[in-house]
């Protein structure tokens, strides 16, 4: 990301968490808690006032506040922090979806609401239970049943949803001046417990008609919400002709979704998600690949024992390969993104081949783990070769 912001014309200055990975030599870095937001602004008002910064904006989710505050304080270009939050709170969007735009949303409940929660499960039977304010897929959990629903899960933290049917897809758009362009569209693949394991772009199983749907709920969507300007990743199921919006947020996806979109559009994705705020043109290369896709790489819970080098393909090449783990080191149960352990880029020459591919690759065990521990050994272990990602489980 931030040698993508490099490349856009002007002088650049990063703002980092201390801590925070060393960016490249030569680079402006200023260290700054921007979670603590009263003294961010503090900040923004002793350090940066003086820069005169033109724009002031963040890709990374616990950026995006501080960095549409800031801007605000200062008077120049960044995300309304109002739609920000609107995002970032998955109960305040279903509640303003709820108002402008219901068709867009599934049957909801907080989950403080006792009696919005009973009225959620005796007319549905079941529900997903997910935090207000969480991210990453982690503490995504399917009920079944009121009487299953935990006691820490009925509390305002925790948002609760009708069962979404169908596929879902992630929409990464361009809004600039309120005219929303789709920069691309992936189809996803996830575990039963709703982790993403790949993408998929163009999505297999996503005609242009419904691709046009998807652009214009995606576009209604954003128009609800405000959102006129900068980068936004939204992601939804289709079932048929209906579109359910899960969530959406206002930076690009992650996941290398930016690398997918430059695959196969030849779209700089990060560099124009940056570059809408100081005015820059979209840079647009040829298309390398018809189709390309990323896999996350995952195994049961334990000590990883082997790590198989990148395979040949039958359906596709492997594009990029990048394993976090190595023998001897621990395996965690699949509750999160974070528990995966590595990530493929692969690409081909269509949609069908991709898929073949994804599906080939997923049913590889590319990570081998023994069990350290007897809970590990009686825990359900994460799938070696989950269903393929053309036809997922339903998920929320």
């Amino acid at each position: 990301m931030a040698r993508a912001a490099a490349s856009l014309p002007g002088e650049l200055v990063h703002v980092q968490l201390p801590g925070a990975p060393a960016l490249d030599p030569g680079t402006r870095v200023l260290t700054a808690d921007f979670r603590d937001l009263p003294a961010f602004l503090d900040f923004a008002d002793e350090v940066l006032r003086p820069l005169r910064p033109a724009a002031v904006v963040s890709l990374t989710e616990f950026g995006l506040e501080p960095a549409a505050l800031a801007a605000r304080r200062l008077g120049v270009t960044g995300v309304d922090p109002d739609v920000v939050r609107a995002t970032r709170d998955k109960l305040a969007m279903r509640r303003l979806l709820e108002r402008r735009a219901p068709h867009l949303n599934p049957a909801f409940a907080a989950g403080d609401d006792t009696e919005a929660v009973e009225r959620l499960f005796a007319a549905y039977g079941r529900a997903i239970a997910k935090p207000v304010d969480g991210v990453g897929s982690a503490s995504v959990a399917l009920v079944e049943g009121l009487d299953a629903l935990p006691a820490d899960r009925r509390s305002a933290a925790t948002l609760l949803e009708q069962f979404a049917e169908g596929r879902e897809f992630s929409v990464e758009v361009l809004s600039v001046g309120g005219r929303h362009t789709v920069i691309g569209i992936a189809e996803k693949g996830t575990t039963d417990g709703f982790v993403e394991i790949s993408h998929m772009m163009p999505p297999p199983s996503l005609d242009p008609r419904r691709q046009e749907l998807v652009a214009g709920a995606v576009g209604e969507l954003l128009d609800v919400l405000g959102l006129t300007d900068g980068p936004s990743h939204t992601e939804v199921m289709v079932d048929g002709d209906k579109i359910a919006v899960i969530e959406t947020h206002t930076r690009l996806g992650g996941d290398g979704l930016a690398d997918l979109v430059r695959l196969t559009t030849g779209v700089e994705w990060r560099q124009a998600a940056l570059g809408w705020a100081i005015g820059a043109e979209v840079r647009q290369d040829p298309a390398t690949a018809p189709a390309a896709a990323t896999v996350f790489l995952i195994a049961p819970p334990g000590r990883v024992t082997a790590v198989a080098p990148a395979p040949d393909l039958a359906h596709g090449r492997i594009h990029a390969w990048d394993l976090s783990v190595r023998p001897g080191d621990t395996a965690r149960p699949l509750r999160s993104s974070a528990d995966r352990l590595g990530m493929a880029v692969l690409t081909a020459d269509g949609t069908e081949a991709c898929a073949a591919a994804v599906a080939e690759l997923v049913a590889r065990p590319v990570i081998t783990t023994a069990p350290t521990a007897p809970n590990l050994s009686t825990a359900p272990a994460a799938p070696t070769a989950p269903a393929a990602p053309t036809t997922p489980e339903p998920r929320p």
